[in-house]
């Protein structure tokens, strides 16, 4: 607990987690939400104590019973280790899921699911073979005793071929809780343990006495990984569907409207480069107004939409992929950029125009005629620009510079899956440490 009041302590001007008792808040909404996040997997929880309790119940009803549950308790130690490390992965990836999937990029929520569902299969075969190979030495671990010993290994190469089923069955329920489906993540966790373990219990210990109990939790976790198989693939068929009804990007008008997307280093001056190139050229400069009709549209307040709009919460991407997410699996950045995606779309379609930061070259990289132009400098001229220029403090102005730059590429890399500053994303990057703010914005215009 001390650990985690540390960490908000450090993040606490870069994240909007709280502990602020003045941010308590027991409105429906948010208790919902944060109940229907944590309610599957905290009967699942439950339902673990409630699985062990049954098993152990039927394993002392027969000969030797003592001896049948110390070997079962040496045989769950062992698949305590399984059983974190998947458990580990599949929440590890819950919020990359859930800001993906809260921000429409299908692309990237089946890539994160792909290689985690690979990483799954590689370590749950490794295991199993290890377990195959060797039950006597791990039982030896955990208890001298012989006898318990022997009929541990029994049982755990049973019991270990449930470590491929039960690890994928964890990655898929992480899944369900990642995009909101809260309903299907606690269905699945009661048919797991609730009803198909404690059927077989008493179903195969009638049949087949110990053997069976010894095989009950790879026929559960089998049975439970086939059953999420088939609800993730209805799932994804509604992904892909969705995917495929949502309007295409917005192309350039038949005018071919020329749209300048300006992006730029934090006291590089390309904010101050769209302004004098929209004024040679004569056309407007989105800037200050996109931050207006964002606010007017979505509710945010104007300091938030300036403040994340193209700023990521943290540098971090798994801090940012733990912002403030809902029980739809979105969270307010996503709104945000979804948001500011159709606003910048909206002024590009009105007229030629010079749009600054805020991932335009990326919202407009189907647009016909949209230039794209990244301002870089180096950091003495950027610390120097943002001194005398922004007003900044003169202490430490480098530091302000690293700690503005990462959020923007966390930002851009964040919702756009690119490299922000990438040469190869933009039709020109510009030095306006060496070429000057007014020779920029005559470059820009020429190429107009």
């Amino acid at each position: 607990m001390v650990y985690f009041f540390v960490i908000l302590a450090k993040i606490r001007k870069n994240t909007v987690l709280s502990i602020n008792p003045k941010q308590f808040s027991l409105e429906k909404a948010v208790a919902f939400d944060t109940c229907a996040v944590g309610f599957p997997a905290a009967v699942s929880v439950l339902l673990v104590s409630v699985s062990i309790a049954v098993l152990n119940g039927l394993l002392l009803g027969h000969e030797g019973g003592n001896i049948l549950s110390a070997a079962y308790g040496v045989t769950s130690k062992c698949g305590t280790i399984a059983l974190h490390i998947s458990i580990g992965i599949a929440q590890g990836v819950m919020p990359l899921i859930g800001f993906s999937y809260g921000a429409k990029n299908y692309k990237r929520v089946h890539q994160v699911c792909s290689l985690s569902f690979k990483i799954l299969w590689v370590f749950s075969i490794a295991f199993l073979i290890v377990v195959q190979l060797m039950p006597e030495a791990i039982a030896g671990v955990f208890t001298p005793h012989a006898e318990t010993i022997q009929v541990a290994a029994t049982f755990m190469r049973c019991w270990s071929w449930c470590v491929i089923g039960m690890s994928l069955f964890n990655m898929y329920n992480s899944v369900f809780q990642a995009v909101g489906k809260w309903k299907t993540s606690l269905l699945l966790a009661v048919l797991r343990l609730g009803i198909i373990f404690t059927v077989l219990s008493f179903v195969m210990d009638a049949l087949w006495g110990v053997t069976g109990l010894m095989w009950v939790q790879a026929v559960t976790d089998t049975l439970s990984f086939v059953i999420a198989a088939v609800l993730y693939a209805r799932f994804k068929q509604s992904v892909i569907r969705e995917a495929a009804e949502a309007p295409a990007p917005v192309s350039a008008p038949q005018t071919r409207n020329r749209v300048i997307a300006i992006s730029r280093e934090f006291g590089s001056g390309g904010r101050t480069i769209g302004k004098e190139v929209a004024a040679k050229l004569g056309i407007p400069c989105y800037d200050s107004e996109i931050i207006e009709k964002i606010s007017a549209e979505t509710g945010f307040a104007k300091e938030y939409v300036e403040q994340y709009g193209e700023s990521a919460v943290s540098d971090n991407l798994y801090n940012n992929a733990l912002a403030g997410r809902t029980y739809d699996g979105q969270s307010d950045a996503d709104k945000l950029w979804l948001a500011q995606t159709e606003v910048i779309t909206q002024l590009a379609e009105k007229g030629p125009c010079v749009i600054v930061g805020r991932c335009a070259d990326y919202i407009l990289r189907e647009a016909a005629d949209c230039l794209s132009v990244f301002i870089h400098a180096s950091d003495e001229k950027r610390a120097e620009r943002i001194v005398s220029v922004y007003g900044q403090r003169e202490e430490a102005p480098a530091e302000r510079l690293r700690e503005k730059d990462k959020k923007r590429k966390a930002y851009y890399e964040l919702y756009t899956g690119t490299a922000w500053g990438e040469a190869d994303n933009y039709a020109i990057c510009l030095d306006s440490g060496v070429l000057g703010i007014e020779k920029c914005a005559e470059i820009i215009g020429n190429l107009y």
